[in-house]
C-alpha cells in the first residue's frame, strides 16, 4: 500500500510544532513506546554467520562496482536479512540552519519516499542519537502523531546508530508493518555489523567528495587530485579484496564447523538416544503385568524414535557424511530426494552416466549451491516442480537448477545484472564460485528461473552421457 501522507512533509510539520514549543496533541511519553528491554528478553534466533557473510559480500561488491549505491545496498540488505517490511538509512543534515534527518536510502514498502525524513528533536532517530544506543519502538504514532496518517503503519521499529569517524551521524532502521513480526537480538547484531562496514565505505566516499569539491574551488592542484583519487581508489580496492578473502575464509570455517557439529550430533546425542531406545525395546518385551504404565512406555518409544529421526536429519543437513564418503553425486541424490518429500515439490535430477569424484572444494561448493538454490525455490518461487542438471566435460562442471515459479522480482534481477549480486543467498553462491574461478548465471521471468553455476576443472575429464532420475 502507498503512503497516504508524503513522508517528506513530516519534517516541516513537526519542525513548526517544535519552534512553537508545542508537542503534537495526544502525544505520550517516550517510555510508553520504547520496548528495548523486551528485545533483550525475547528468545533470539541463533547467529546466522552465513547470512552475515553473504550480506557483507553484497556490500563489498557494491563498494567495488557501484560505490555511490552503497547506502541503498545497505537498506536492501537490511530488508532481506531482517525480513522487515521497510528498511532505510537516516542521516543528520542541516537545511537553512535547521537540523533534521533525511532518508537517502529506503527499501521495502516505503521505498518511494526516499528523500523524506523526520525532525532532529522530535522523532525516533533523534532519540537514538540522544541515547547513543539501539532502541526498539512500538506504535510510534502514539507519541509522534505525524505518523498517524502514514500507511502501512509502524508496528515495531528497530533503530541502531550509524557512525562515521566514531560519531553518530544518523541511524539504520528496520520497520515491521505486521504485528506478527517481532525483532530480536540477532536483528540488532546484524544491523550493527553491516552498519560498521557500510560506515567505512561511506566515509571513504565522503572524503573523496570533499576532496573533489575542494579542488573544484581551486584549493589544490589537479595533480594532487589525481594522486589522492588514486590513493582512495586503491584503498577501496584493497579493503574490498581483503573483505572478499575474509568472506571466503569464513565460509570455509563455517563448512568445517558444520561438519564437526553434524558428526558430533550424530555420534554423541544419537548414540545416547539409541541406547535409550534399546532399553525401552527390551522393556517393551516384558509382559504387560510387569509394566505399571505400558501406555507411557509406548509414548516414550515413539518420542525416542522421532528424536533419532530428527537428529539424523539435522546431522545430515549440516554436512551429509555421504559428501565425504561417496561424493557429490550420492549426497545430491540424497538431498534432492529429501527436499522433494519435505517440500512437496516434484524434483527431477539429471547426472552424467558415470561421474568421477571431484576435488573436495568443488564438491562442497556444488552441494552448498544446490542447497541454497532449492531453499530459494521452496521459499520464494511457488513452483510445483524443479529440475536439477549436472554436466561435466573436459574443462568444467556445471550445475543448473530450473523452476517454473513466479520468477525473481525485476528490481532484484536488475541489481544482479548490474553488480553481480542480488540478495544474500546469491552473493554467497557467487563468492564460492569466484574463489574457484567459476561463474554464476541467472535468468528469470514470469515463467520461472534458471540458475547455472560453472566451475573449471583440471584438463582430462571426459564428456559423459546423461541419464535422468526422478526424486
Amino acid at each position: 500500500m502507498p503512503l497516504q501522507t508524503d513522508v517528506s512533509q513530516i519534517v516541516t510539520q513537526s519542525a513548526e510544532s517544535q519552534k512553537s514549543g508545542v508537542i503534537d496533541a495526544g502525544a505520550v511519553p517516550l517510555e510508553s513506546i520504547l520496548c528495548t528491554e523486551e528485545l533483550r528478553r525475547r528468545r533470539s534466533r541463533p547467529p546466522d554467520y552465513q547470512k552475515e557473510n553473504g550480506a557483507l559480500l553484497v556490500l563489498s561488491n557494491a563498494l567495488a562496482d557501484t560505490p555511490r549505491t552503497v547506502l541503498q545496498t545497505l537498506a536492501d540488505t537490511i530488508l532481506e536479512v531482517c525480513q522487515s517490511g521497510s528498511a532505510g538509512i537516516s542521516l543528520l543534515t542541516t537545511d537553512e540552519g535547521e537540523a533534521k534527518f533525511c532518508w537517502p536510502a529506503i527499501a521495502g514498502e516505503w521505498k518511494q519516499h526516499i528523500g523524506g525524513g523526520t525532525p532532529r528533536n522530535f522523532g525516533p532517530c533523534g532519540d537514538v542519537l540522544d541515547c547513543n544506543t539501539p532502541l526498539l519502538f512500538r506504535n510510534v504514532a502514539l507519541r509522534y502523531t505525524y505518523f498517524q496518517t502514514v500507511t502501512p503503519a509502524v508496528e515495531e521499529a528497530l533503530l541502531v546508530p550509524f557512525y562515521v569517524r566514531g560519531k553518530a551521524v544518523g541511524t539504520i532502521w528496520a520497520v515491521a508493518h505486521n504485528s506478527q513480526r517481532k525483532f530480536d537480538a540477532e536483528d540488532e547484531r546484524l544491523m550493527l555489523s553491516l552498519g560498521r562496514f557500510a560506515s567505512s565505505a561511506y566515509q571513504l566516499l565522503t572524503s573523496l567528495d570533499a576532496l573533489n569539491l575542494g579542488l573544484a574551488r581551486g584549493e589544490k592542484k589537479e595533480l594532487a587530485l589525481r594522486l589522492s583519487n588514486t590513493k582512495l581508489e586503491s584503498l577501496i580496492e584493497e579493503r574490498t579484496g581483503a573483505l572478499r578473502k575474509l568472506t571466503i575464509s569464513l565460509l570455509q570455517s563455517q563448512d568445517e564447523e558444520r561438519r564437526r557439529f553434524g558428526r558430533n550430533l550424530h555420534d554423541s546425542i544419537g548414540q545416547y538416544l539409541t541406547i535409550i531406545k534399546m532399553n525401552l525395546d527390551a522393556m517393551n518385551g516384558l509382559g504387560r503385568g510387569d509394566l505399571k504404565q505400558p501406555e507411557l512406555l509406548s509414548q516414550c518409544l515413539h518420542a525416542v524414535e522421532e528424536c533419532l529421526k530428527e537428529t539424523r536429519t539435522i546431522s545430515y543437513l549440516l554436512h551429509p557424511p555421504l559428501l565425504d564418503e561417496a561424493g557429490f553425486e550420492s549426497a545430491a541424490r540424497w538431498y534432492v530426494d529429501g527436499f522433494a518429500q519435505r517440500g512437496g515439490i516434484q524434483a527431477k535430477l539429471s547426472f552424467p552416466e558415470k561421474m568421477d569424484r571431484l576435488t573436495r572444494s568443488v564438491e562442497l561448493a556444488l552441494f552448498r549451491i544446490l542447497q541454497e538454490s532449492l531453499t530459494n525455490v521452496h521459499r520464494h518461487s511457488g513452483s510445483p516442480t524443479v529440475e536439477i542438471k549436472i554436466e561435466v566435460d573436459a574443462e568444467r562442471v556445471s550445475l543448473a537448477v530450473r523452476d517454473a515459479g513466479r520468477g525473481i522480482p525485476h528490481r532484484v534481477m536488475e541489481q544482479f545484472q548490474r553488480s553481480g549480486n542480488a540478495g544474500v543467498g546469491l552473493a554467497g553462491m557467487r563468492a564460492r564460485l569466484v574463489d574457484l574461478g567459476g561463474e554464476l548465471r541467472v535468468q528469470s521471468d514470469e515463467k520461472g528461473t534458471v540458475l547455472q553455476a560453472t566451475i573449471p576443472l583440471h584438463v582430462g575429464t571426459r564428456r559423459q552421457p546423461q541419464r535422468e532420475s526422478a526424486a
